[in-house]
Order: structure tokens, then C-alpha cells, then sequence
């Protein structure tokens, strides 16, 4: 049997980008949950509604920092955007 050039390779098809939009949502998505998770906490402190805005917006960017800054670089190893 020969072999055919018509190969479906799924690398060569999917955007690379795709990955990375897929990640930053995922990234974005845990920060949403986690800051959606602990707003009981700062509310039983006694913050008013527009400090638990500030709080839950800052969690959120904290935790896509945390990520995009420590976890990705050190602990996955891969440089961001190094295929685009």
C-alpha cells in the first residue's frame, strides 16, 4: 500500500491562536470564580458595594496575573505567544 498526501494533521488546520484564546478564557473564567466565591468574605467584613466591586475586580486580576506571570512561565514552561 502507497501513502496518500491527503492526511488530516489537526496542527496544520487549527489556528494556533485558538490555544491561546482557549487558555485565556480558561484563565480568565477560575479568576471570575474564585473572586465570585470569596465576595460572602468581604461583605461580612463590611464593605459597602462599591468596594466588593474593587475587591472582586482585583481578585480577578490578580489570579490572571498570578497565572500569565508565575504559574505559565515557571511551572508549564512555555513562553506566551512564542508560535504566533
Amino acid at each position: 500500500m502507497g501513502t496518500h498526501n491527503n492526511i488530516h494533521v489537526p496542527k496544520e488546520s487549527w489556528p494556533a491562536f485558538m490555544w491561546y484564546a482557549i487558555e485565556f478564557f480558561i484563565a480568565l473564567g477560575a479568576g471570575l470564580g474564585i473572586s465570585l466565591n470569596s465576595m460572602d468574605f468581604f461583605k461580612k467584613i463590611g464593605f459597602d458595594d462599591s468596594m466588593t466591586v474593587w475587591a472582586f475586580w482585583g481578585i480577578v486580576g490578580v489570579v490572571f496575573l498570578a497565572y500569565y506571570l508565575i504559574i505559565r512561565p515557571i511551572i508549564l514552561k512555555k513562553p506566551i505567544l512564542s508560535k504566533i
